[in-house]
């Protein structure tokens, strides 16, 4: 499947923004704390006797800690090696890296086998596609039958709506400063979404929580919002 070209051209740009010379001498770009959901799907994952879940993308590795609670084997994924060398770092310092294994992989074409993995974690990922759903139909290839995919969308409350450096380009679709589309969702959004992929959510709800600043990309502390959503694939 190839990859949109806006999406394409992406991938270089995000490599670049994990770069150190980047990073204003901070360690990573997100910061150290992991969003609040990461623990609760590792939870889900693990009640779900995952033994194989896939963390896409990992960014330098925040969410990581966290989610290899969720199975004996946890597959880091990501287009960035700045990004990931940055992750296994976090990993190491977490005593989880024997559970960690780091591929480069696209969102898109993640070349994992059909029904090879039984959980997904995806965060902060689908918005900015120009074709989420060409991503979503790849989960749910790789996904195991009664495996969950846990992600988010971004709502208009998110604070990159009123960002001073990001532009709107059409309805609910905007450029940030670095480049990087940015699509915000309400509930029939998102619903219309799935809907168009063959897809129900098993779960949706909408949570806010507070974030540090990020070198260079928002510096300063912020509120995020997004529908957080589950969906599984039918079969045991």
């Amino acid at each position: 499947m190839g990859v949109p070209s806006r999406d394409a051209a992406a991938i270089p740009l995000w490599d670049g923004a994990y770069d150190a010379t980047q990073l204003g001498g901070q360690a990573n770009l997100w910061g150290d704390p992991p969003v609040p959901h990461a623990a609760k799907a590792a939870r889900m994952f693990a009640e779900n006797g995952a033994a194989v879940i896939l963390d896409l993308p990992c960014g330098d590795g925040r969410n990581l800690p966290p989610l290899a609670a969720g199975a004996p084997v946890l597959l880091a994924g990501d287009t960035s090696p700045n990004a990931m060398a940055i992750a296994e770092k976090v990993v190491d310092r977490a005593g989880v890296r024997d559970r960690v294994v780091f591929v480069r992989t696209d969102a898109f074409d993640t070349g994992l086998l059909p029904d090879s993995v039984d959980g997904i974690f995806s965060w902060d990922l689908l918005g900015h596609l120009t074709d989420p759903g060409a991503a979503l139909l790849e989960f749910h290839r790789v996904l195991r039958p009664g495996g969950a995919i846990v992600a988010n969308m971004w709502t208009m409350n998110d604070c990159q709506v009123s960002d001073p450096n990001i532009r709107e380009v059409a309805p609910k679709e905007y450029i940030d400063h670095f480049d990087f589309y940015c699509r915000f969702y309400d509930r029939d959004d998102l619903d219309k979404l799935l809907e168009s992929v063959g897809m129900i959510t098993e779960s949706v709800e909408t949570a806010s929580w507070w974030e540090p600043p990020h070198a260079g990309y928002r510096e300063y502390e912020h509120e995020h919002e997004s529908l957080i959503f589950t969906i599984r694939k039918a079969g045991s």
